[in-house]
Order: structure tokens, then sequence, then C-alpha cells
């Protein structure tokens, strides 16, 4: 089986695959690790992806940590391929953490799907992931139609992470493309950070209209921020997920929008592209699944 690299999946043509569950026999072992189980995205990839494999007569092998931990995750990788798995999902915390881990998945014939995130390893055959830097672009266009002055203030991931990074460019180029001024603060997903941050740069800078959050945990640690300091009638918050809380937070009229990955989607398919691969089939280099916008005006069809 040949595999690319993550940047000539992405630039490789997308070769459609219909995967369906009657066409397997049991006796397959798939390994999963996810971000965390502490994050309710995360949470329903996982669930999605057991519920895939259970209609394919896959045996799931779910190895996410708690809390999101790179080198918890490596071993984790590095455990599934010595219990012989025939193939892993990788929702990864530190997209650059596993050259060695894959180059041994790579010698073993042991094939790995990425979910969310890009992982740049030859061994890689395919990606299941929002289309970030679309979906990105939307909440910037959004925040372009809320706020004609003044300044954006992005809550990003982690410095060089591949989804923080996509996340980052959209909402940063529809800002700047508008005349917005945009201020970037690498947070590493950390809700303490959004919160800190939050306070910190609406307390300095008034010219402060909007906040991207790229995560909903972030977005909702703005929201208590903005509420504390009482200026949440005065910026306009916008995460990105499609979390419960966040939705809530939507229909209360705090947070002002939200874009909301199909998570469920996203884990069904990596089941499905992984089990594909395990049988040799051609498999989608690259899976982009749609992000959509909430807002006060669609949000209650979404709760």
């Amino acid at each position: 089986m040949k595999f690319k690299t993550f940047k000539g999946l992405m630039a490789a043509s997308m070769t459609a695959v219909l995967v369906t569950g009657a066409a397997y026999a049991d006796g397959l072992r798939i390994a999963y690790t996810g971000y965390s189980t502490d994050q309710p995205f995360w949470v329903g990839v996982g669930d999605a992806a057991a519920a895939k494999a259970g209609e394919m007569n896959v045996e799931f092998i779910d190895l996410t940590a708690t809390q999101a931990d790179a080198a918890a995750q490596k071993d984790a990788v590095d455990r599934a391929i010595n219990m012989g798995v025939d193939g892993i999902i990788i929702g990864s915390v530190d997209n650059r953490a596993f050259g060695a881990s894959l180059d041994m998945a790579a010698r073993k014939g042991i094939p790995v799907v990425a979910v969310d995130t890009g992982i740049e390893h030859d061994h890689v055959a395919s990606l299941v992931q929002t289309d970030n830097l679309a979906a990105a672009g939307v909440a910037g266009d959004y925040i372009v139609s809320q706020v004609s002055e003044g300044s954006v203030l992005i809550l990003g991931g982690s410095a060089g992470h591949q989804t923080g990074n996509a996340r980052r460019d959209g909402v940063k180029n529809a800002a700047e493309a508008a005349g917005l001024d945009v201020i970037f603060v690498i947070c590493d997903w950390a809700e303490a950070c959004g919160y800190d941050t939050t306070i910190n740069r609406l307390q300095s800078n008034p010219d402060i209209k909007a906040i991207f959050a790229a995560s909903d945990p972030m977005a909702l640690a703005a929201v208590s921020a903005a509420k504390e300091l009482g200026k949440l009638d005065d910026v306009v918050i916008v995460g990105f997920d499609g979390n419960p809380g966040n939705l809530e937070s939507i229909a209360a009229s705090e947070q002002s929008a939200d874009i909301k990955q199909d998570n469920a989607s996203m884990g069904a398919m990596s089941v499905a592209n992984l089990v594909g691969l395990i049988k040799g089939q051609e498999v989608a280099a690259f899976t982009p699944i749609d992000g959509i916008l909430i807002t006060a005006e669609n949000v209650n069809d979404y709760r």
C-alpha cells in the first residue's frame, strides 16, 4: 500500500469511496485515540466512531486519555501497535509527535487515519476533517458583518497546530480584508488562557470589538470574562465546535455565534475510511466535513 505525505494528500485529487458495513466480516480490531475525553466535541467524535465500528462488526479499542497529553497519546499509539491492531485513528494533541510511532506502524503494515487534525507523515493515508479554513472564513465574514471598525482578538490553539492555524487564518483573512486589526494570542486551547487573555486585553484595549476563539471552551471563557467586566454587550464573541454549552450561551444572547463541527460524521467517516484502507480499497485522501454557522436565528434547530 502506498502512502503519501499530508501535504501530498491535500494536493491530491480526492477519490470518492463508498464504504458500507454489510461488506465486512468479524475479526478486525481498530484502535482510536482522540484529543481527550474532557471536551464534549471529542466525546462526540469517539461515540460516533465506536457506533460506526459496531455497525461494521469491527472491534473498537478506545485509548483516549481523560485530558490532553501528547506524550500519553504517543504511548497509546505505541500500545496499539504492540497489540497488533489492524488500524489506528488519531485525533492528535500534537500532530508533530508521532514520527517514530508511525514509522513503526508503517513497518508493521498498520494503516493510520487522522481525524480533525492533519499529521505530517508518509504513513497517514487519510484525513477526515472539518474544512477549517473555509469554516473559519465563514466566522470571519460573520464578524465583519457585525463590526465595522476596531480590532479582532483571536484566541488561538497551539503553536504550529494545523487545525488551529487554519482557524486563525480563516478569521484573520476576512477581518484584515475588511480593514480590521487582528490581535492573535496563542492559548494552547486552554480555557484559563482564554479567560485571562480576554480580561487583560479588554481592559487594556478598548478598540477590541470582536473575539474569535478557536475552540468552544475558550469562547465560553471569553464570555465569562466579558460579562465580569460588564462588556458583554460591547463585543462580538464567536466560537468553534458547536458544543451544547455554547449553543445555550447563544440562545441566552451571550455568545454571538459559533461554527458547529459535525463531529458525528467525522467519527463515523474516520472508521469507514480506516476499514477501507485495511481492506485494500481506494479511500479518499481528504474527506472534508462542512462547518455550520450558528447564530440566534438558527440555534434552536441545533439545541
